[in-house]
């Protein structure tokens, strides 16, 4: 593997890592938070191991690890933004029209039976 596309994945995935960073600090509300520390991170964080993977080789850690943290973040937002919702936080007024805040149903009126 090429050293320049070891080294353009560790850039991508650092540069992904500071752009969750800086979401995190500047979105308005915690689901734009929450989406750009889960989608910018993992993403990030995938380049960075695989970067690793090609370049030192393999010991079983570092796939264990992506494919824990590849199937477990988005899992773990989407709890976290479920009970955020069923508590009754709605997101910044700016996101969402008039129109379709009216229109969604109360979280209490939309639980299943099971």
């Amino acid at each position: 593997m090429g050293s320049a596309l070891l080294a353009a994945m560790l850039l991508a995935g650092s540069a992904l890592s500071l752009i969750a960073a800086l979401g995190l600090h500047r979105f308005a509300d915690a689901y734009a938070r929450l989406h750009a520390a889960t989608k910018s991170a993992t993403l990030g964080l995938a380049l960075v191991l695989a970067s690793a993977i090609l370049t030192h080789g393999t010991t079983g850690r570092e796939v264990v690890t992506l494919i824990f943290v590849l199937m477990t973040t988005p899992v773990g937002a989407h709890m976290i933004s479920k009970a955020m919702y069923e508590i009754g936080y709605r997101p910044w007024e700016h996101y969402t029209s008039k129109r379709t805040r009216a229109d969604q149903p109360s979280p209490r009126s939309r639980r299943r039976a099971w």
